[in-house]
């Protein structure tokens, strides 16, 4: 594998992998682990894996990492505060009320989202929280770009379908 390709791919995905992880509920020092792990793998084993499908043999073994991660912990989701967003919620001029409203209805949305399939969650993360474009859910999931859009369609009409349940 040429070492210029190698660069160009962890300075692609790197970030974005370690956020997605985070997003997921991973520590900081669990998804830099994982993150050098996936990539670790990919140099050891890269030699059958042609380069346009890199981006997405890396998210895929950054995935299936996660997941022996959280068997192996016992499928505890750690979720970590902030201490210094945790303050500054106290001495900022904002509305308290509107931000514990905030904080509810990120609840809620975690709650929903963890009702869906794994697959679907997947995707609405990747749309709307790294805010990738089709194409780059593609590329980064070895799909064709047809078949995000209609996943991801799916995903959305579960997601509101759960939320729906949630709130009747």
């Amino acid at each position: 594998m040429d070492s210029q390709l190698l660069l160009e791919l962890y300075k692609k995905q790197a970030k974005m992998i370690y956020f997605y992880l985070k997003k997921n509920g991973c520590s900081h020092e669990d998804a830099e682990d994982i993150v050098q792990e996936s990539y670790t793998k990919f140099i050891a084993y890269s030699s059958g894996v042609a380069s346009h499908k890199a981006l997405s043999y890396i998210f895929s073994i950054a995935m299936n990492e996660f997941k022996k991660n959280l068997k192996k912990k016992g499928k505890e989701k750690v979720i970590s505060i902030n201490d210094d967003r945790f303050w500054n919620n106290f001495t900022n001029d904002h509305d308290t009320e509107s931000n514990v409203l905030t904080i509810e209805m990120n609840k809620e949305i975690a709650l929903t989202l963890n009702c869906i399939q794994e697959n679907y969650k997947q995707l609405l993360l990747l749309k709307y929280e790294l805010e990738l474009s089709y194409k780059e859910m593609a590329l980064l999931l070895g799909m064709k770009e047809e078949t995000i859009r209609t996943y991801l369609f799916r995903a959305r009409k579960d997601f509101q379908k759960k939320w729906r349940n949630l709130h009747e």
